[in-house]
């Protein structure tokens, strides 16, 4: 059977599968998916936990066979795990999941974890045989109204009651990233045990801490000294330079969607609702709309993607150092935008001053 990725907790409240088979790339989803399933299965009394060693070639396959077939030493119920997340699966390779899948060991659970799959793969042998016999659970981003749902689950995990209006604040704040999200919720979950609406916009206003969306929000108005500190913070609390870019390229990409339907005749009012853009957030972004240009924001993603070739080193460079440039440039733009529309003024004060004159 094909299960949801989110209705997987109510599943294993009723059964477990010999296998399950989970593919994807987001690795949070992945990740639980998969504590999930050996958290439910040691319940159940699987307690000997062998990992299938995987390279590029085919002799995976041969390795699960000998440790399907091979007699446990330590316990009658085994969990097998076969990652295959670096591994191509094709027509020659892909014989022993069908075999298998065809007559599924009892008292033996098979984890496989693959990356996405496209629709070809889900019409071969193999993946309808585990789809017969197992269950597969394809990994989709989370979309925008799904990811409440999401929310209210994990919250339920951690024993913190949070009201769906709460969840919805809080998935518009996190804008997506499943990591910030379960990272704030654990950090509810230090002060209360229950959120409203009202206890979740208090605890995020005060929260004085600098974070990545701080960052994102001072580059939205230009404050170039706060950036530049907030990014020395972020620095100094070891946080990954991936998620920081990340949060700033999703943030100059929905600007430049906005400008394109702005340019269509699309009102900034129904694109706010569009992109859900906290009202309290609004004025900063009319700000960055009315001083960039498509131009500048393509220019500035560019540069952003130099700053991920630097850290996936690909290009030679400090990344932090390149950042620091990235919040320099931006300030510099927003400085030059000033002094135009400075200039602008004082041309039209001067033009209306001697307007006065020649009519004196």
């Amino acid at each position: 059977m094909k299960l949801p990725y989110l209705q997987l907790s109510q599943h294993l409240t009723k059964q477990l599968a010999p296998i399950y088979f989970i593919s994807g790339d987001d690795l949070l989803q992945m990740q639980e998916a998969l504590d999930l399933l050996r958290q439910t299965a040691v319940k159940a009394g699987y307690s000997e936990r062998v990992r299938i060693p995987v390279d590029s070639n085919a002799d995976w396959g041969n390795h699960l066979y000998a440790n399907a077939h091979s007699m446990s030493l330590f316990s009658s119920k085994r969990i097998l795990e076969l990652d295959l997340r670096n591994v191509k699966i094709n027509q020659s390779n892909s014989e022993p999941l069908k075999s298998y899948a065809e007559k599924p060991l009892a008292d033996t659970l098979l984890l496989i974890s693959a990356n996405k799959l496209d629709k070809k793969i889900e019409q071969t042998a193999w993946y309808k045989m585990l789809e017969k016999n197992g269950v597969v659970i394809p990994i989709w981003p989370i979309n925008a109204e799904q990811f409440p749902q999401w929310i209210m689950q994990r919250a339920q995990k951690i024993q913190l009651k949070i009201s769906k209006s709460a969840a919805q604040k809080l998935a518009d704040h996190v804008e997506g990233n499943l990591l910030a999200a379960a990272q704030e919720l654990e950090k509810l979950r230090l002060i209360t045990d229950t959120v409203d609406e009202t206890t979740l916009e208090n605890i995020l206003t005060d929260n004085a801490s600098f974070d990545i969306y701080n960052l994102v929000d001072s580059l939205l108005t230009g404050n170039q000294k706060r950036s530049l500190r907030i990014l020395s913070h972020l620095r100094g609390e070891d946080t990954e330079p991936t998620l920081i870019l990340w949060a700033i390229t999703r943030e100059l990409r929905t600007l430049a969607e906005i400008m394109q339907q702005t340019q269509r005749g699309t009102t900034l009012s129904a694109l706010f609702s569009q992109f859900r853009i906290w009202e309290k957030r609004q004025p900063s972004v009319r700000a960055y709309l009315q001083r960039n240009s498509l131009l500048s924001v393509r220019e500035q993603l560019m540069h952003a993607a130099q700053i991920d070739r630097m850290i996936k080193g690909a290009e030679d460079g400090s990344v932090w150092n390149e950042l620091e440039r990235f919040i320099l440039q931006a300030a510099l733009l927003h400085k030059s935008k000033l002094a135009q529309k400075n200039r602008r003024c004082e041309a039209a004060f001067q033009a209306e001053a001697i307007q006065l004159l020649n009519n004196a």
